[in-house]
C-alpha cells in the first residue's frame, strides 16, 4: 500500500464522516416546525413545483398525441 492508497482511504473517511454529520444535522434543523430554514425549503420546493406544474400546463398540446 503506498501512500496515495492511504490518501484516498482517509479521504474517502473524512467525506464520509462529514456527509453523515451534515445529514444529521439537516434533519435535526427541519424537524423543527419553527425552523426559518424548514419554512424556505418548504417555499423553494412549492415554488419548483409550481413552475414544473405550468410548464407541463403549457406544453400540454405537445404531449396530448403521444398520450392517446
Amino acid at each position: 500500500m503506498d501512500n496515495a492508497d492511504v490518501k484516498k482511504i482517509v479521504d474517502d473517511e473524512i467525506k464520509k464522516f462529514v456527509n453523515d454529520s451534515l445529514d444529521k444535522e439537516i434533519k435535526k434543523i427541519l424537524r423543527g416546525s419553527n425552523s426559518k430554514s424548514r419554512a424556505e425549503i418548504a417555499t423553494i420546493i412549492k415554488a419548483a413545483m409550481e413552475s414544473v406544474y405550468k410548464l407541463l400546463w403549457i406544453k400540454r398540446d405537445f404531449w396530448k398525441s403521444d398520450i392517446k
